[in-house]
């Protein structure tokens, strides 16, 4: 078990850094737009549009790319958790590895 001072240690040192996730608050993105799979690679880059769902931060809409597999590739209407800047909602941080949970 962590002990009480360390998340507030590890914030102070992403402030001090200049971290532009410092602020960031746990939301979630929904995307609302996915680019199509293109040939048969297995990787490919996924061009994005998501909108950021977080208590006291106006929605945002947000274009983004992630490269992954096919698998797991991002669905319209997939509500996905992420970290999501105060100060600017335009810097969000996607937990990627929830696609592969949905």
């Amino acid at each position: 078990m962590e002990e009480p001072w360390v998340e507030e240690a590890a914030h102070m040192i992403e402030k001090y850094t200049g971290d532009p996730l410092a602020d960031a608050v746990r939301g979630t993105v929904r995307v609302v737009s996915a680019s199509d799979r293109e040939g048969r690679a297995r990787y490919q880059a996924c061009q994005l549009e998501v909108v950021t769902t977080t208590a006291g931060i106006p929605e945002t809409h947000i274009s983004t790319e992630v490269v992954t597999s096919a698998k797991y590739w991002p669905r319209v209407g997939s509500t996905l958790p992420a970290l999501i800047s105060r100060s600017d909602p335009s810097r969000i941080e996607i937990n990627w590895d929830a696609l592969a949970r949905q």
